[in-house]
């Protein structure tokens, strides 16, 4: 049976479709960006991509579905891969050069969300209230110097001209081991999260994707032509 995908206009929607088309499983949404977007993978695939069929769901859009992003399931602090509704608002300010005040981040990038949301549709498993973000607290100051570094280095790669301050020398801000106690921000519950993986991969919730190659993944999308 397909899986059904509603208001798939956003990256982890797209990235979603993406991951489940490339298990073979057959998806059904009805834009065109999903066929334009996989027709290589879909030539030599016997997973289908249609527009309209029936299948268990998932809306991104709050229409009703076994699965409603934003009710059943709840994303905190997503890398998304462009400019959508997942930005949020201190990238779009650091974008533009304006340092603003934000709170600690857990962040999450969109591909390692979409993998997990791609196992849960597979065995068609509803949920209830399930949050999602990443296991590590980045405070606010720590996230804006690895923005601001590959910030840079984009632009300057685009340009050719490098300097050295962007180049050398720049181990991952905020690495430093702390106690649990000095945590500044709640972090959203994943154990129900974890536990649901657990029986669905055998590996639980193991976001794999570093913070700073989700960074960059979004920079790519926010900066290219």
């Amino acid at each position: 049976m397909a899986i059904v995908v509603k208001g798939a206009t956003c990256s982890l929607s797209e990235a979603v479709v993406d991951r489940l088309l490339s298990w073979d499983i057959d998806v059904v949404a009805s834009e065109d960006s999903h066929i334009e977007r996989n027709s290589t993978l879909l030539k030599f695939s016997p997973a289908t991509l249609s527009k309209s069929g029936e299948g268990f769901s998932i809306s991104f859009d709050g229409s009703r579905a076994d699965i409603v992003v934003g009710v059943d399931l709840i994303i905190h602090d997503l890398l998304p891969s462009r400019a959508d509704r997942w930005l949020v608002p201190e990238i779009q300010s650091w974008l533009k050069g304006e340092k603003v005040e934000s709170k600690p981040r857990y962040w999450l990038c969109v591909l390692d969300a979409a993998e997990a949301i791609a196992h849960i549709l597979k065995v068609g498993k509803k949920i209830d209230s399930v949050q999602m973000c990443g296991r590590r607290e980045w405070l606010p100051e720590d996230s804006y110097v690895e923005f601001d570094l590959l910030l840079r280095r984009t632009a300057q790669g685009q340009s050719g001209r490098f300097t050295k301050e962007t180049l050398f020398n720049h181990s991952l801000s905020g690495m430093n081991a702390k106690p649990i106690d000095d945590l500044t921000g709640k972090r959203p519950d994943l154990e129900p999260l974890h536990n649901l993986l657990l029986t669905l991969n055998g590996d639980g919730w193991r976001p794999l994707i570093p913070f700073r190659t989700g960074l960059m993944n979004l920079i790519a999308g926010l900066t290219q032509p």
